[in-house]
């Protein structure tokens, strides 16, 4: 019988959790919250917004969701050659970053093109609730999602604009590919991992 902290796939009850764990790590514990967002006053329930709005209406409709204990650790993935992802951002959403509505469009260009060319499945984002950093729960989610990726014979990529998250993405057998400024004092990193599928 599976428990709370057993990956499973995410469910409409689970969003306003996951949602607001995206908003923490995002707000307080990523550069790109600084960057994106630099008014702090009301950057968490924005970002909260962003993901909840994600989730409900792009997310778990098109892609694929994967949680540890209804959202304490969450993952949101891009099948390949889905369009309704494939735009990473609506023209409102690029409004309302403000002042940084451009850096925001050519670092979202800089990310389309660092992608690789070859067919995958696209790590959009992953978070655990920063008062559990260190437990693992991240990792475990990641590795759950791609054991799933290699029994299919699928390749992966993600981005991070976190320098200090690189590592935990090599371990998994990731490997940078690509990389340029995203914006002012931050930049982007390119991770692609091929199938680890054994024949």
């Amino acid at each position: 019988m599976a428990s709370d902290s057993d990956p499973r796939p995410l469910e409409i009850g689970d969003v306003d959790r996951a949602a607001r764990v995206f908003a923490r790590a995002f707000a307080w514990h990523e550069p790109w919250g600084d960057w994106a967002m630099p008014d702090p006053s009301d950057r968490e329930e924005r970002i909260y917004a962003r993901f909840r709005s994600d989730l409900l209406e792009r997310f778990i409709p098109f892609g694929e969701c994967w949680t540890i204990d209804a959202g304490t650790a969450t993952t949101m993935w891009i099948p390949p050659a889905v369009p309704q992802l494939a735009s990473r951002r609506s023209e409102a959403d690029y409004a309302s970053y403000g002042a940084v509505a451009g850096e925001m469009r050519a670092g979202d260009a800089l990310i389309a093109s660092l992608k690789p060319e070859t067919a995958h499945w696209y790590l959009d984002t992953i978070a655990t609730d920063p008062d559990l950093h260190g437990r693992g729960l991240g990792g475990r989610l990641l590795d759950h999602d791609l054991a799933i990726r290699d029994a299919a014979g699928h390749a992966c990529a993600l981005d991070t604009h976190t320098p200090e998250n690189i590592g935990f993405y090599e371990r998994r057998g990731f490997e940078v590919i690509g990389s340029g400024p995203l914006g002012e004092g931050i930049d982007v990193y390119m991770m692609y991992r091929p199938s680890q599928s054994r024949p």
